[in-house]
């Protein structure tokens, strides 16, 4: 085997959806398993929509979830540069290289001469694909604008791919295709192809979307006598809606998912799941590299599986310190000590932080809980469980059960008219964990201070 060199290669027009992170996954799982390099490139020929901003949020989002890349923009590298934005002069002097070799052509044709001929192949039910008329020109008008197209040879292109075995593809189904623009900027295609080749890139891993771009590329690295990398094209993830997973599914962005309060040990087990299976549970980066292997994908589509992701969250969390959960919830989310005696009730951070809150900050007690507590039942039972815990002289879970246990028998009241005028005074909610295990949490002058508190 060739030295492996793999690449990510998104392009910055918005943020990291899960189906490209899995992209990036898979190419730094093979890059390791290999003893290879990982190359971070980005692909920004999309002026309009590329900003920087996206490009910072994409490696922001790589570096969280434990991906570090040996070359990128950032860093460098003998391959670079590694934004093709400043790689324009590589992709034209090679598109002059095949006009003068009659490979390739520039085509003068208009946009409205264009979609004439896309319409009228689309009434005679034929494929769309631009029919040559530029091909042999003799006299090219001097001043209109043109693209250059190359020139595709007629002839079946056929490769093996690695997930789903021998593909063949006849050229006849599309046209001489565009490989600069009319602004001189490189078409995906024609740029992706000299990247890769100069890059010396090895095997590229991508989504299924690709797949019909492949035989156009292939022809490309024929023309240019470049050495052509191994393709593996992984089905595509599916969103809830069954359709594939993108931009738009804004949630399940990486993003998204941080800013919903999922670690990135939970995603990365996640999502490597779509369309892989390790054979193990949750295990770190470094083991599941070892693990990979090309052969062992899925040539079906994965759908995203929230509550896979919960349950794989809710296992990081347990699995953190509450030192180190309260790090990362930033001032205010309590002592490591609640923090670990709450963390079990919680699939995400931000779960966690609804569990302390009310530990944090006191109930919130507003009109429609007070008047709940104002019930007369209500009023005995916070003065029966007052007058037992000014009794009292230390507390534990278990005594805290006899303490809800008195008050039961002083008042004969019980189930939702015992527990839940309790709860209410002491949390503000009419719902969370073991009322037995909030009072011990709080503590008998905590829990005095805001019985008093709920009585004005």
């Amino acid at each position: 085997m060739r030295t492996v060199r793999t690449r990510f290669a998104p392009s910055p027009t918005g943020a990291l959806h899960l189906g490209n992170a899995r992209t990036a996954l898979f190419n730094w799982f093979f890059a390791r398993r290999h003893g290879g390099s990982f190359i971070l490139r980005i692909e920004d020929t999309d002026i309009a929509r590329s900003l920087s901003s996206f490009e910072a949020a994409i490696c922001d989002d790589l570096k969280w979830l434990g991906l570090v890349w040996d070359e990128g923009p950032d860093i460098g590298g003998g391959y670079g540069p590694y934004r093709q934005s400043e790689r324009l002069s590589i992709y034209s002097g090679k598109a002059e290289q095949l006009i003068g070799e009659g490979k390739a052509y520039r085509c003068y044709c208009t946009k409205d001469r264009l979609q004439e001929l896309k319409a009228a192949q689309a009434a005679a039910g034929a494929p769309s694909r631009y029919d040559g008329r530029c091909r042999e020109l003799v006299n090219p008008p001097s001043v209109e604008p043109s693209v250059v197209r190359f020139l595709v040879p007629r002839k079946e292109v056929a490769f093996t791919d690695l997930v789903h075995g021998p593909l063949k593809f006849d050229t006849s189904a599309f046209g001489d295709f565009v490989i600069i623009g009319s602004d001189g900027v490189a078409s995906y295609n024609f740029a992706v192809v000299i990247d890769d080749a100069m890059m010396e890139v090895s095997h590229v891993i991508r989504g299924d979307d690709h797949l019909s771009n492949t035989p156009r590329q292939l022809l490309l690295f024929e023309a240019m006598g470049l050495k052509t990398p191994a393709f593996s094209h992984v089905p595509l993830v599916l969103g809830a809606d069954r359709t594939p997973l993108s931009k738009r599914h804004g949630e399940f962005s990486v993003k998204g998912l941080r800013d919903g309060g999922y670690l990135p040990e939970a995603v990365i087990n996640t999502v490597a799941r779509l369309g892989w299976d390790p054979g193990v549970g949750a295990v770190g980066l470094e083991e599941m590299s070892h693990l990979f292997s090309l052969d062992k994908l899925s040539r079906s589509a994965s759908a995203f599986d929230e509550g896979r992701l919960k349950s794989f969250n809710k296992e990081a969390i347990q699995k953190r310190s509450g030192d180190g959960l309260a790090a990362l919830m930033g001032p205010g989310a309590g002592s490591a000590a609640l923090i670990d005696a709450l963390k079990g009730n919680a699939s995400t951070l931000k779960e966690l932080e609804g569990l302390l809150e009310p530990f944090t900050t006191g109930p919130r007690i507003g009109e429609a809980e007070q008047a709940e507590l104002s019930e007369e039942y209500a009023r005995k039972v916070l003065s029966s469980l007052l007058s037992e815990l000014e009794r009292a002289t230390s507390l534990d879970e278990g005594s805290c059960k006899s303490v809800i246990e008195a008050v039961k028998n002083a008042t004969g009241e019980k189930g939702r008219r015992l527990l839940m005028p309790i709860r209410l005074a002491l949390t503000g909610r009419h719902e969370g964990i073991e009322l037995a295990r909030v009072m011990k949490l709080l503590g008998r002058d905590e829990m005095i201070r805001r019985l008093k508190k709920s009585e004005k």
